[in-house]
């Protein structure tokens, strides 16, 4: 998997209410790239599976293959 295909969507921590749930995921999503770049790979996958899920995270590829078939 490669991360760099992933950014985190500001669009969707903009629209969190409050200010603490925003600087949470932008903690998180921080805390996943210094995992990654401190060889933490468990750390960082959970992370990375957390916000994912969570649907805070984009893939560039799919976004693509969206605007594509739109």
């Amino acid at each position: 998997m490669k991360f760099d295909n992933y950014y985190l969507d500001l669009e969707k921590v903009n629209s969190l209410k409050s200010k603490e749930e925003k600087e949470q995921i932008h903690r998180y999503y921080m805390d996943m790239m210094h995992s990654f770049i401190d060889q933490r790979n468990s750390m960082g996958m959970s992370l990375f599976n957390t916000l994912n899920q969570s649907k805070y995270l984009k893939e560039v590829r799919s976004e693509k293959i969206d605007k594509i078939l739109s």
